[in-house]
């Protein structure tokens, strides 16, 4: 056989889940292809960072969350640190929105439910190896609906046109007392917009609000 003809070096897998029939049933279906390697089996996550010590990293991690002993949630940020290579891919049979972002955010690269059946699991190991982060369609959707319906603070939008005038004013040189004079208003009402200025920019200062407006060209 050339080196061209040579087969693509296998992703080695490791798979921490605790249920042996859907252990067994999922390395049987990754073994159908000769894309994986599995490398590790095992049903804890303490057994998990033993083998990490002491064996190669492997590609792919694949985590149950309800695990015996440490949660799979607690072990994603430890494993992370362990094998920061290594892509971790929750394989779980929750689908709640809190557990769902607590793992996206202590560092798994995607979310698989366990209900999606295995064609769909192994597709979605297939995506992670080609750098796409995997995730069950109702997961995608519940990720799409909560940040469609998120809209981050920005202060150019937030800002009023009297509290952008107000500021502008201040960056001039001008005292609140002659801010107050200049706009017809009373000191009070110029001491009001500051205040939503300073909520608005996050700022505890004039001259702060003054330096973040101008790098953000209100002012």
């Amino acid at each position: 056989m050339t080196k061209a003809q040579q087969s693509p070096k296998q992703i080695r897998i490791c798979l921490i889940e605790d249920h042996p029939d859907f252990r067994e049933a999922l390395c049987e279906a990754l073994e159908t292809t000769d894309r994986f390697e599995i490398c590790a089996t095992l049903s804890n996550a303490e057994d998990a960072f033993e083998y990490l010590k002491e064996s190669e990293p492997p590609e792919i991690l694949i985590l149950d969350l309800g695990l015996p002993g440490m949660d799979g949630l607690d072990a994603i940020p430890l494993i992370r640190q362990s094998v920061p290579a290594t892509k971790i891919l929750v394989l779980t049979v929750f689908d709640n929105k809190a557990r769902v972002f607590q793992a996206l955010g202590a560092g798994a690269m995607g979310y698989l439910i366990k209900s999606d059946g295995l064609k769909a699991i192994v597709q979605g190991i297939e995506d992670a190896c080609h750098g796409i982060a995997p995730l069950s369609a109702e997961i995608a959707k519940m990720v799409f609906d909560t940040f469609s319906t998120f809209k981050p603070a920005s202060p150019e939008e937030d800002l009023s046109e009297r509290e952008a005038e107000v500021l502008k004013l201040l960056a001039e040189g001008m005292s609140r007392k002659e801010v107050a004079e200049k706009l017809f208003v009373s000191k009070h009402t110029v001491s009001t917009h500051i205040r939503n200025i300073y909520q608005k920019l996050q700022v505890h200062n004039v001259s702060g609000a003054i330096s973040k407006a101008t790098s953000m060209g209100i002012i």
